[in-house]
């Protein structure tokens, strides 16, 4: 792809965020008034790096933030964005949200939060951080991201952690002095990699998922005219051995018997990393598409339970079987540890692919 119109496709994507309730969108010069009154309350300033210093004014240091921000969205390729934050429901400016490239550390992005002090405490700054996190990882494709606060700065500590950062290090008297007689604060940087990321947000969607199961259906015929899924057992729930119910297929090819393939209704925390669905197809007849239309004939069934989504997980070794899943449509969500109190950990397994395979698909 060339590369200016991938860099605009990025910066287009970028230019407005929107969260439930907050719109991000660049700065104006009419936003002058929301940022002196960020620059004119010492409590916000007092932990902010580059605002209330030692001889500067409230004045100045608004001047030098918008400037700054409306500077930074005119540049080609973009690299710092600072986004006014409006309340959805007043239409208030209340506040400012960024996301920047860090200099000379290739990957890495910044994100950062300024609210005014009567909108702190609603989740506003978390709510508008998982966006920028987004934005981060999903358009601008950063490998990891980063935020830095005074490390007496608890509240938005925090917010990183509620984000699903963790503490990375600390840096001794690295925060400037903003009033007489104080000493040097320490800065702490908290960090989350792409992997960290892509994980918490497949264990929160999955957290989404629901179904619903009276009892075993009476199945439609499955099949393409060339594949065909037969019953070979409806497995009830175990409860001892927290398994739900399931159905087990012998896939069909052509009148032979080529595999296997299953689907497990419910989302027990342990199918995210088993999936709802498990397949084998012989060695003589892979590379066909015969595990992927299997996948598809089961999309009916799933419906039926009420089932929009089925976890696939994979060994990371196990290319073929990600291209099977790649092939059926299905989304790449993560790669996950196994715990090792799972029954796969005990055979072996130790770290999977997770892809959720949609019954539309």
């Amino acid at each position: 792809m060339d590369v200016k119109k991938l860099m605009m496709t990025v910066d287009e994507a970028l230019l407005n965020l929107e969260t439930d309730r907050l719109f991000l969108r660049p700065f104006a010069e009419s936003d002058y008034p929301l940022i002196l009154r960020i620059s004119s309350d010492p409590d916000t300033t007092r932990y902010l790096y580059y605002w209330g210093r030692i001889g500067w004014t409230p004045e100045t240091d608004a001047r030098r933030f918008l400037d700054y921000a409306l500077k930074n969205w005119q540049k080609t390729p973009i690299r710092a964005r600072e986004y006014c934050v409006v309340h959805k429901e007043t239409n208030e400016a209340i506040g400012d949200g960024s996301v920047e490239w860090v200099e000379n550390e290739p990957g890495t992005a910044e994100i950062g939060w300024i609210l005014l002090p009567d909108c702190r405490g609603r989740g506003f700054a978390t709510e508008m951080g998982r966006e920028l996190m987004r934005a981060a990882f999903e358009i601008m494709n950063a490998d990891r991201v980063i935020a830095h606060c005074d490390a007496r700065n608890a509240p938005s500590y925090h917010v990183m952690e509620r984000l699903g950062m963790r503490l990375d290090h600390i840096e001794k008297e690295a925060r400037p002095i903003k009033r007489e007689g104080e000493i040097k604060g320490d800065e702490c940087t908290y960090l989350i990699t792409r992997e960290e990321w892509q994980l918490q947000t497949a264990w929160a969607e999955y957290h989404t998922y629901s179904c619903r199961f009276d009892h075993f259906i009476e199945l439609p015929q499955l099949t393409d005219g060339a594949v065909s899924l037969q019953l070979e057992e409806a497995k009830p729930a175990d409860p001892v051995k927290k398994h739900v119910p399931a159905y087990h297929f012998r896939i069909v090819c052509q009148g032979l018997p080529v595999g296997y393939i299953n689907l497990r209704i419910g989302y027990p925390d342990s199918l995210f990393y088993g999936g709802q669905i498990g397949y084998g197809v012989a060695e003589a007849f892979r590379g066909r598409g015969i595990a992927g239309t299997a996948c598809r004939l089961l999309s009916p069934v799933m419906r039926a339970h009420g089932m929009k989504t089925a976890l696939i997980t994979n060994e990371v070794t196990n290319a073929a079987s990600r291209r099977v899943c790649e092939k059926t449509g299905a989304r790449f969500l993560c790669q996950a540890d196994v715990p090792e109190n799972h029954e796969m950990y005990q055979t072996g397994s130790r770290k999977v692919n997770v892809f959720a395979f949609d019954a539309e698909n």
